[in-house]
């Protein structure tokens, strides 16, 4: 009987790695299938419709490849280089004669990344083509950028669901007492409140003062910008949205009524309406008209870009956590950050570089790690320029100080200069289920990090003290990198977050602006700024993440739909064939908490949490 299951399971082994192998071949011929799939081509006298999906991010997190390499969907996520990219070049492309903002598939999105998409919409304006806006609603994300058409449409039974900015959080304190869960929190930095929910039942007076300025600033730009695209008064706008059940009654609860006569709207139509005023426009008398969404017109107009010129402004994205040694897109880590930054130090055609920041923060060792390669990369005498998207807090703003200059959007969140280390102690919740721990180590420390005892008091102690070394070892950072005292440094720290308005007006930034301000300022400071070209430099990956990139990242839609289709269908399978995904739940709760298998437990605590 044993001889026959050890039979069955071999066997059992041989068919999963016949399956595996079977389904990445399919992956692998679709790929490059799309690699030479013939380009669509650019209908004549057309409109180009900017149909982003999901929200909008600096790099797109790509599906898991290591625990279940089968159980994968596509990111619901658009990537803002390219719409970007879209925008400017249909400006100048003869084929595209409007663009239809079709926004109802965008999710909520930062306010930094929207003005940057809203940029390149007007650039695109200024070509003299028109921009019109269509919707059954709109989202306060997805009406910031309606805001900037010519026409904004919306359907006669719709609402624009303006709101504002809040800042809400679930407080768990007394559900861990209940569970018998005492949380142990070391910190450095009274602001530091991210790990607040765990330890209170309501928001901190520090958190609330920090809070309350940031979405002051976050929502006065908001109330500005749709103001002046849409030529009405923010004040108004502010008090509509305090007593809106008041004003919705002015229009027998129409809401699509209501945004109409406060000029958030041109028109309300239905689709056909639409579609005909868009016709017209396009100067077709049967209401159809030729069109391409963004994602065709990337895929078509690819190859369109010039070759790079001999002098190159090279850009590097760090987005997401900040982890140690290789990472995936979507993640920022040590060796993948180091390996790009070094590819930008040895490239003679490479004279400056832009690193673009979207990151809350995490490894104080990696951030620290990625610094000193900034660093190296400066002396070798090419200038370094840091653009901040929606966040460059804790360990993305480390990362920033080894920087020449700091560029910021005005609603960017910045700063939190702090450290804190958590551990959650379930002893208590363990003894009530009968559960004991007990033993003996050689040292007062040994076993000292475990989920069932208390840390022990020497411990805490260096818990403690590591916390306080790393807040001292970033202030002193900042202080170095932005010139400044020690002292002005500790008194904008504490963990507090800035705007980038404030963070300009304290010296934590130098200037205010967008990702292409940073890249003039960078071709600046190299004196190539009359002859230049910016490329992206991307990390090394391995086969399964290029094609990865590939099909969910650049390829045509339809493609990735195909993919989509071959592991949702796959995914039944993959889970019974496939090793339990709780290795990679566990991978990623260590990372979060900051624990490491490579390293001993005590000092990847102490590492985490420039966050």
């Amino acid at each position: 009987m044993k001889r026959f299951f050890s039979s069955l399971f071999r066997w059992f082994e041989r068919l999963r790695n016949i399956l595996i192998n079977v389904v990445f071949i399919m992956l692998l011929l679709l790929t490059v299938g799309v690699f030479f799939a013939e380009r669509p081509g650019v209908p004549d006298n057309a409109a180009l419709i900017l149909n982003p999906s999901g929200s909008i991010v600096e790099e797109l997190a790509l599906p898991s490849t290591s625990a279940i390499p089968l159980n994968f969907s596509a990111p619901n996520q658009t990537r803002l280089h390219d719409l970007v990219t879209v925008i400017k070049h249909a400006a100048t492309d003869n084929h595209i004669r409007l663009m239809v903002l079709k926004l109802d598939e965008m999710g909520k999105t930062s306010l930094p990344k929207l003005q940057e998409v809203r940029a390149a919409i007007e650039q695109f304006k200024t070509s003299g083509k028109m921009v019109v806006a269509v919707g059954p609603n709109y989202s306060q994300s997805q009406y910031y950028l309606a805001a900037t058409a010519d026409q904004v449409f919306l359907n006669p039974l719709g609402v624009v669901a303006l709101e504002g900015f809040s800042i809400y959080k679930n407080y768990i304190k007394d559900a861990l007492d209940k569970l018998h869960i005492d949380v142990q929190l070391f910190r450095a930095g009274k602001y530091k409140a991210a790990i607040e929910p765990l330890v209170r039942n309501d928001m901190s007076a520090e958190d609330r003062q920090s809070n309350r300025l940031l979405l002051n600033v976050l929502w006065t730009e908001y109330k500005n910008d749709v103001a002046g695209m849409r030529n009405i008064k923010a004040e108004r706008l502010q008090t509509v949205l305090d007593e809106p059940s008041k004003y919705l009654a002015e229009h027998d609860g129409s809401a699509a009524e209501l945004a109409k006569s406060e000029g958030l709207v041109d028109s309300l139509a239905s689709h056909g309406d639409i579609q005909g005023y868009i016709a017209s426009a396009l100067g077709k008398e049967s209401g159809e008209y030729a069109s391409i969404d963004f994602r065709k017109y990337l895929n078509a107009t690819s190859g369109d870009k010039p070759s790079p010129k001999a002098n190159r402004v090279g850009i590097i994205t760090a987005s997401g956590m900040i982890l140690d040694g290789k990472q995936p897109p979507g993640t920022v880590g040590s060796e993948t950050m180091m390996e790009m930054l070094n590819k930008a130090r040895l490239d003679p055609h490479i004279k400056a570089i832009v690193l673009r920041i979207d990151s809350p923060g995490g490894s104080a060792q990696a951030s620290e790690a990625i610094r000193s390669e900034i660093v190296r990369l400066k002396k070798s005498g090419k200038p370094v320029v840091v653009s901040m998207g929606s966040m460059a807090a804790s360990g993305g703003y480390w990362m920033a100080t080894a920087a020449d200059q700091i560029w910021a959007a005005p609603t960017t969140i910045t700063g939190s200069i702090g450290a804190f280390g958590v551990l959650a102690n379930m002893q208590r919740g363990l003894e009530k289920l009968g559960i004991h721990s007990d033993g003996l180590g050689t040292t007062s420390i040994a076993g000292g990090i475990r989920p069932d005892r208390p840390l022990p008091p020497e411990l805490d102690k260096v818990m403690q003290l590591s916390m306080q070394h790393i807040y001292r070892s970033f202030l002193h950072i900042v202080a170095s990198g932005r010139t400044m005292p020690v002292e002005k440094v500790a008194a904008l720290a504490e963990g507090r977050v800035w705007s980038g308005t404030d963070a300009h007006r304290l010296g934590l930034v130098d200037s205010l602006g967008n990702y292409h301000d940073a890249i003039v300022a960078a071709a600046k400071m190299a004196g190539i700024e009359q002859n230049y070209s910016a490329v992206r430099i991307s990390p090394t990956l391995g086969l399964r993440e290029m094609l990865l990139v590939q099909l969910f990242g650049n390829a045509d839609s339809l493609a990735a739909q195909m993919t989509v289709a071959i592991g949702s269908r796959l995914s039944a399978l993959t889970q019974i064939l496939l090793p339990s995904p709780l290795v990679q739940d566990m991978t990623t709760m260590n990372r979060i908490l900051g624990l490491s298998q490579e390293r001993p437990t005590i000092f990847a605590m102490c590492n985490l949490h420039v966050e």
